[in-house]
């Protein structure tokens, strides 16, 4: 990202914890998971900015946070130059249509009792002061846009294809036309064919409006197709950033190596002769990280030093991009 373009989005130190629930026979403190860690982020203009990792890694709970539907255990969020953390009441109700999410589950998303034009027109009911007419053509136009035909208006959510009601969504999250999209795995519940069609809207609909989006996927495929820059997360933390080019073909952490290795190649050759990277050891738990760096459990350049000390996301002399691992770059 480009130090001299402000962000739209600037993440500090954000922390996600849960509370457990304790054990009859328990004692002490309550049992806390730990899903996001001490995450920070920028967002520039325009950007897409993919976030991956596997099941569990926090990805879904810092999008959450995110959009304070779950408020974060600490660190700040800063939205257009503005603390959005520090918000409350109306000035949170009115700010919030800067940053809008497209979920996972579309179906589950959607109300079932609620058509298309008053799903979409409730958003605009909240926020501004539109006629009827004026709500309903920019609610036509807007459908036309994630290529849906007026016929849609008055059906409900249960007579869409899956791919056509995340295309409903897509289209209630961008009827207040925001700044920012968080798209939290949203062509992971679809079928294959009808991914493409959904990512390739994505892709035009940013292109088109100039949006700033947060991509979450585990796929690294998908992620490479959409997104700009890309953050790997691993157990509440982010362990590698670094532009889409580089993170494939250059990748330096040992987790960003392995996640890398597992994305199928389109050539049955190449497919057959390259070398995979199998994770071995103890997946930790969120419940009960372990000291020092999370991945020591599972990491073949493990040292002494990864023990005790948690390496800070930083670029250093002996690599190109900000990575959290001290022997990243070393010959090994």
């Amino acid at each position: 990202m480009n130090s001299q373009i402000p962000s739209v989005l600037k993440v500090r130190d954000l922390k996600v914890h849960y509370a457990l629930r304790k054990s009859l026979f328990a004692w002490g403190s309550t049992p806390t998971l730990k899903a996001v860690q001490g995450v920070s982020l920028d967002l520039a203009p325009g950007e897409v900015l993919g976030l991956v990792g596997e099941s569990g890694c926090g990805k879904s709970s810092l999008g959450r946070a995110l959009m304070r539907l779950q408020e974060p255990s600490g660190g700040t969020i800063e939205i257009l130059g503005k603390d959005f953390l520090s918000m409350r009441g109306k000035e949170l109700r009115l700010f919030r249509r800067n940053i809008q999410m497209v979920f996972q589950d579309p179906y589950a998303s959607l109300n079932p009792r609620m058509t298309v034009s008053e799903t979409l027109a409730e958003p605009l009911k909240a926020h501004f002061r539109l006629s009827y007419a004026e709500s309903q053509t920019r609610i036509v136009k807007l459908l036309d846009q994630v290529g849906l035909s007026k016929g849609s208006l008055k059906k409900y959510p249960h007579e869409f294809s899956g791919g056509q009601r995340q295309r409903i969504a897509i289209a209630r999250a961008l009827i207040l036309e925001p700044k920012i999209l968080v798209a939290d795995e949203p062509v992971s519940s679809l079928d294959v064919s009808v991914q493409a069609q959904i990512l390739n809207l994505l892709k035009e609909i940013q292109k088109s409006l100039g949006l700033s989006m947060i991509f979450i996927s585990h796929n690294l495929a998908v992620v490479k197709y959409i997104s700009d820059r890309i953050s790997v997360m691993y157990l509440g933390g982010i362990v590698e950033t670094a532009d889409r080019k580089s993170l494939y073909e250059k990748p330096l952490h040992p987790y960003t190596q392995a996640l890398v290795s597992a994305v199928p190649i389109a050539d049955p050759k190449i497919e057959r002769e390259r070398k995979r990277i199998v994770l071995t050891g103890e997946l930790p738990s969120a419940e009960n990280p372990p000291q020092g760096c999370a991945f020591h459990t599972r990491c073949p350049w493990v040292v002494p030093q990864c023990l005790q000390e948690k390496p800070e996301l930083l670029k250093t002399p002996s690599s190109t991009h900000p990575v959290a691992c001290f022997e990243a770059g070393k010959s090994h």
